[in-house]
């Protein structure tokens, strides 16, 4: 199917997206930082989708995705931001990056559903 990067520093949620991804058919390269998910981006290419948490020890997730935007390779790349917050900021931002917002805890149904959508 697509090619998905997951960018996640908490290890057991980006295991788990791993596993859900790989069931829905999709090719899955998983990271735990900014800095590695630009190297898996020059590695492997630019991917269908990026799923990305917005908080993160170092790089934030809102920062990576403004760097994803200033390229003209992934300035158009689909995003699905994972947000533990609901901060009426976040919902903003998303927006202006042009980027899908979703809640966790990640529910299998809405991860299908927002990968469906976000593929289309």
């Amino acid at each position: 199917m697509s090619k998905v990067l997951v960018v996640e520093d908490e290890k057991d949620i980006r295991r788990l997206l791993e596993i859900r991804l790989a069931q829905m058919g999709h090719t899955v390269i998983s990271v735990a930082s900014a800095d590695d998910a630009q190297e898996a981006v020059r590695r492997h290419g630019v991917p269908d989708v990026v799923v990305l948490d917005i908080v993160m020890r170092d790089v934030s997730g809102i920062e990576l995705l403004r760097r994803f935007r200033e390229q003209p390779r992934s300035k158009d790349l689909p995003v699905i931001l994972l947000t533990a917050r609901d901060l009426q900021e976040d919902r903003r931002v998303a927006r202006e990056l042009h980027a899908h917002l979703m809640q966790k805890p990640i529910e299998v149904a809405s991860l299908t559903r927002m990968m469906k959508q976000v593929l289309a």
